[in-house]
């Protein structure tokens, strides 16, 4: 029997990372969205940090060949933007609904997230809130649904 020595985590092993580490927060919208989500709250964070990335998952892309098909997301830290560029996943004509997101780079249609390295710092107690856009001019094939839009933070040390 072979004995294992060496430094184990303490038993504040989970409050240490919980100091240094932050879970990403989402809104998620089950089902076929027909009209857009106004202005509504993602967060309070207990403590300082910052927006470092902010992307958008959607189970169908939707399908209209004759009109325009394409949904955005907005994220603000108590009113004002944290992005300079938003992401957006938009129907190309000729493609079949499918699932996409604006994580991966290289895909049709898709607009990556910029956050503006000047407008992403929160403290605590701010409020995070979020806005998602379809553009929708007439009706679709199939519609844009079941959408994610995750907001990714990281804590301020120091």
């Amino acid at each position: 029997m072979r004995r294992l020595f060496g430094p184990f985590p303490s038993v504040a092993f989970h409050k240490q990372i919980g100091r240094d580490a932050m879970p990403p927060v989402q809104a998620t919208f089950s089902g076929e969205m027909t009209v857009g989500v106004k202005l509504a709250p993602l967060t309070s964070p207990q403590r300082g940090g910052k927006v470092v990335d902010v992307w958008m998952s959607v189970n169908a892309s939707g399908k209209s060949d004759s009109y325009q098909l394409q949904i955005t997301g907005e994220v603000y830290i108590n009113g004002a933007t944290c992005l300079t560029t938003r992401p957006s996943i938009g129907h190309v004509s000729g493609e079949t609904s499918q699932q996409k997101t604006t994580r991966v780079t290289g895909d049709t249609g898709i607009k990556q997230a910029v956050v503006s390295a000047t407008a992403n710092a929160f403290t605590d107690g701010d409020m995070l809130t979020y806005k998602i856009d379809l553009v929708r001019t007439g009706t679709p094939t199939t519609e844009i649904s079941n959408i994610v839009l995750v907001v990714e933070l990281e804590p301020i040390i120091g």
